[in-house]
């Protein structure tokens, strides 16, 4: 078979041998990969590209996603008072009532249940992205979007309110699943990290924004507003969203292979995308070819052609001697003798079963550390905190813009988080977080403790500038990362699960002991991020620079 050496290739079947070979696509020799780079660019490497405008745009349009999860989280902090607080016989607004009336018990409810309805949509992510695609799922999930929020600002009642976040939540733990997996999945290998980033800084502008609407809207019956506010979000996903790709490794492992290489062209504006393809199947092929493409001084050389080799399938994805098994002891295709089959295809890789493959179990049990260990940190016990300590220094008005410098502050460490997060690494980066917020969180419990409200405060922002660029974001980051296509959503939904599951026990234990043991609370704080940071030090690997299936080779 000829091959002209730099375009990409397409499969086909040899039925007679029951093998997939690579071919050239008349597909993507007409396919737009320039993205108006000139001639010498569209040839170039595709593990060697950047983020081009292409992968930009798609990602942009992905994270309206994550900032209506922020949105939503934190749509009750500021109109609490006008919701809950008014004459029960009082005016109407048209047909609603003016407030709903509620004691602080049902406010925390409704408050909490957000939580509850996290859990249970990020557990059904992985199903979703898997049976739609991750484009697919992000669409479909605006319908909790646009359900929810409308739910609570025509509520007649607390129970209506309390529906609605639930409803709002499912949304949200999907969509904190789905995205990132999409980012990971169209980013190109040197710069995956920042663009994951993404995901936590739209989150983090969520949050933002709903603190800015809600001090806008914050007075008379305006918080129903506020709280339906998101909508405007949810209709401009649904507008664009037919501009943005599906993610060509969810395309590729679901045969839709041409398709998968055409839309893989687009995103790194180059046609030479052989080598990441085959890294998709053989990462030890793809670690060669892309050492070969930065050192000179290798005598290994590959073309475009070389790189490529004929891969056995068994008709449904693309399989290897490094199929997943469910433990490395078994050689067939059974789990055990009593009928319970795990067959060797992507699709029974699921949430139910992802820790019974022994390749995975180790990244499974490091992701559920990460997302609840972030919980553990006390973090949203320190927004929890910063208007009480706030309003001890200052006026209402003063401490209000105050917190809101919290949220800009949040933004921009995440931000900041996003820059150098490909250029020194994840495990730098997570565990100078964990170490700078550990002696944040003691700083804080001293200044509480002992009644030094300066030093409570401006521990405050250490915490949270110590947070939002590593402890934030990182855990998002390699959830997409140390799983491979076949086990990303499973993956992905048990790490959001565990971090719903965290933030609920943590809303609801802290109260009680700080009630019980007073400022020595923040001490659990301290020993689970001491411990948290000593197991990851010793457990994570760095995945700078390296490709999903390198990564995953690193477990097995």
């Amino acid at each position: 078979m000829a091959h002209s050496g730099r375009p990409s290739d397409a499969v086909t079947t040899d039925n007679a041998g029951g093998r997939q070979i690579i071919e050239e696509s008349p597909l993507l020799r007409t396919a737009n990969v320039s993205g108006g780079a000139h001639e010498d660019d569209s040839y170039k490497r595709s593990l060697d590209a950047g983020i081009t405008l292409a992968c930009m745009t798609n990602a942009a349009i992905v994270c309206l996603a994550p900032l209506q999860y922020g949105y939503h989280l934190a749509e009750l902090n500021t109109p609490k008072k006008i919701i809950t607080s008014c004459d029960k016989d009082g005016a109407h607004w048209g047909m609603l009532p003016r407030c709903l009336p509620m004691n602080d018990t049902v406010y925390s409810l409704a408050t909490s249940i957000f939580a509850v309805g996290g859990l249970v949509g990020s557990l059904s992510a992985g199903w979703m992205a898997e049976r739609w695609g991750r484009r697919g799922a992000l669409v479909i999930n605006n319908a909790s979007f646009i359900v929810g929020p409308l739910l609570m600002a025509f509520s007649v009642s607390p129970a209506m309110l309390i529906v609605g976040r639930f409803v709002s939540g499912i949304g949200s733990g999907a969509a904190a699943v789905v995205a990132p997996m999409y980012l990971s999945e169209i980013a190109p290998v040197k710069f995956r990290g920042t663009l994951n980033m993404l995901n936590q800084l739209s989150i983090v502008m969520g949050i933002l924004v709903a603190l800015i609407v809600g001090m806008l809207a914050n007075e008379g019956p305006y918080w129903r507003i506020a709280v339906c506010f998101s909508i405007v979000f949810s209709c401009m996903h649904l507008a664009i969203t037919g501009f943005a790709v599906e993610s060509p490794r969810y395309l590729w492992l679901h045969n839709r292979r041409t398709e998968a290489q055409a839309v893989l062209c687009r995103l790194r504006k180059t046609a030479n995308i052989d080598d990441e393809i085959t890294g998709w199947t053989d990462p030890s092929v793809a670690k060669s070819i892309r050492r070969a493409s930065v050192d000179p001084r290798s005598s290994t050389s590959f073309s475009s052609n070389e790189s490529l080799r004929v891969i056995q399938t068994d008709g449904r994805g693309v399989t290897n001697d490094r199929t997943p098994k469910p433990d490395d002891e078994h050689d067939d295709d059974e789990y055990n003798a009593a009928g319970n089959t795990l067959h060797v295809d992507s699709d029974n890789v699921t949430i139910f079963n992802v820790f019974r493959f022994a390749q995975y179990r180790k990244q499974w049990v490091l992701i559920l550390l990460l997302h609840f260990g972030q919980q553990l940190s006390g973090i949203n016990t320190v927004f929890f905190y910063s208007s009480s300590v706030l309003e001890k220094m200052f006026s209402s008005y003063i401490s209000s813009v105050l917190a809101m410098m919290i949220g800009v502050l949040n933004v921009l460490a995440t931000a900041s988080g996003a820059l150098i997060v490909d250029r020194f690494g994840r495990r730098p980066l997570l565990l100078s977080s964990i170490a700078s917020m550990t002696v944040s969180i003691v700083l804080l419990g001293l200044g509480l403790g002992l009644k030094i409200n300066s030093l409570a405060a401006v521990s405050l922002y250490l915490v949270v500038a110590s947070f939002a660029p590593g402890y934030g974001p990182v855990p998002f980051l390699l959830g997409t990362e140390l799983f491979d296509i076949r086990a990303a959503a499973a993956g992905g939904s048990w790490a959001l699960a565990a971090n719903w599951i965290g933030t609920f026990i943590v809303a609801t234990a802290f109260l009680p002991l700080q009630n019980l043991i007073g400022e020595w609370v923040f001490s659990i704080f301290v020993v689970a991020l001491v411990v948290c940071g000593i197991t990851f030090y010793f457990h994570i690997p760095e995945t700078k620079g390296r490709t999903i299936e390198e990564i995953s080779q690193h477990f097995k």
